[in-house]
């Protein structure tokens, strides 16, 4: 498959991942069938009670725009990744109001207000380990590290730990964020199978954690990799794709926590058997953090497979209700990665 339907599929996956799961978002299995009579197979208005509540059908979250803001950054470096690209990320997302002022969480909001160099108080400085933040905005954002990385999972974890480096510098979501990065760029290379992108993802966790040692905070909380091989074994083990998103949710988790929803991917992706649209509807009500879970999800699958019709059938309403231009970007990185 070219590579830039690859770009492509990854990028919409993302996207179509993250506007489906805003609906659905918080609640847990069973009430999300209460809430909609059944579970979520379309991109829907999200409720009042949600993060997203006032957004129109299609709008994404933080996930994806940071997603897109940190391709575009790497892009408009020529596909350098440094410490400079990932600070400039940060500070063009934080220039849309849209969505900096409804998503951006203190720990983003600290970091964009230490990158323009206004010093800020930490209430909970005095504590000796912040284990709330090993959360997963590492890895909902950092498909570009994979995507300029095509096949090249070395430099994709690399890149992966360089983006986190300003808003996530801390062993568990790296250790997550290189796992989703090192999948993506694996996904990408011609002849990739689930098997291989699977692997690839554990590489990237242990590698990721290899790197970051000694340079990052270390974090209390549950193995990435250990959660992975459970959420796994459930996806291979478990009857149907309904009883593995069960299994999932309650054994592994599929909430904020790196922990839990980077495995929970990767569970999902086995149990759908690589299938894309199939694999983001199980995401999408999968219950908790739903929007995060499908857009990763929609990036590794969607580098797998590319795009498909289900997906397509949403991009020109994701790309007027955002100001996205998707389809260039994917043209764009594809041309960029080719110069390599």
């Amino acid at each position: 498959m070219e590579l830039k339907k690859k770009i492509f599929g990854c990028l919409l996956g993302a996207a179509v991942g993250d506007a489906m799961g805003a609906a659905t978002e918080l609640r847990t299995k069973e009430q999300i069938k209460e809430r909609f009579g059944g579970i979520v197979r379309d991109i829907i208005p999200p409720p009042d009670d949600t993060f997203a509540r006032g957004a129109k059908a299609g709008s994404v979250t933080d996930d994806f725009s940071l997603t897109y803001y940190t391709a575009r950054a790497i892009l408009d470096r020529n596909g350098i990744i440094d410490e400079e690209t990932a600070n400039q990320a940060l500070l063009s997302w934080a220039e849309d109001q849209t969505f900096y002022d409804k998503y951006a969480g203190p720990t983003t909001r600290a970091a964009v207000e230490k990158i323009k160099g206004i010093e800020t108080v930490n209430p909970y400085a005095f504590i000796c380990c912040d284990n709330a933040k090993a959360s997963n905005g590492s890895a909902m954002k950092i498909a570009p590290a994979g995507l300029f990385n095509p096949g090249n999972v070395e430099e994709a974890v690399k890149a992966a730990v360089t983006i986190c480096r300003p808003t996530h510098n801390n062993n568990l979501s790296i250790e997550g964020a290189c796992a989703i990065a090192a999948a993506v760029s694996e996904a990408l290379r011609e002849g990739s199978n689930l098997y291989s992108v699977v692997q690839a993802g554990f590489y990237g966790a242990k590698h990721g954690a290899e790197l970051s040692k000694g340079s990052c905070t270390v974090l209390a909380g549950p193995s990435v990799q250990k959660r992975m091989k459970l959420a796994i074994q459930i996806g291979l083990t478990a009857g149907s794709l309904d009883e593995a998103t069960t299994e999932i949710a309650d054994l592994v988790g599929s909430g904020l926590h790196v922990s839990e929803a980077v495995p929970a991917v990767f569970g999902i992706i086995v149990a759908a058997k690589g299938d894309l649209t199939e694999a983001v509807i199980a995401a999408v009500n999968i219950g908790s953090d739903t929007d995060t879970i499908a857009s990763m999800t929609g990036a590794v699958l969607g580098a797998l497979c590319g795009s498909n019709a289900e997906m397509e059938k949403y991009l020109d309403l994701i790309q007027s209700v955002n100001g996205f231009d998707i389809a260039a970007m994917a043209e764009d990185i594809a041309a960029c990665v080719s110069t390599r």
